[in-house]
């Protein structure tokens, strides 16, 4: 049932984007510092969308690389912590006279 909603809402998403994008040919002017393109307004906008979600993801991809680092970090310090654990276990308890 959920894989045919998403799957509906998917179709819906598709004919509501090709329709703008067949009303929304017009060229519109983008002036960037060196050059100047004419681009359809539905082209420039998915190429921005595009753009978009690539800086996303490359945020994601480095905050997650972050959090690996971090948990490698700790996995390593718990190591040591079970290590020097291991090793006052072994050692043998001296009574008080």
């Amino acid at each position: 049932m959920r894989k045919l909603l998403f799957i509906a809402l998917f179709v819906v998403m598709f004919l509501i984007s090709a329709a703008f994008a067949a009303f929304n040919m017009e060229p519109v002017s983008v002036k960037f510092y060196f050059t100047d393109l004419n681009l359809p307004l539905a082209v420039l906008l998915v190429v921005t969308l595009l753009i978009g979600m690539l800086a996303g993801a490359m945020v994601m991809w480095a905050r997650s690389l972050k959090i690996r680092f971090d948990n490698h970090r700790l996995k390593h310090k718990l190591t040591l912590s079970e290590q020097e654990l291991n090793s006052l276990r072994i050692l043998p308890i001296k009574e008080p006279r």
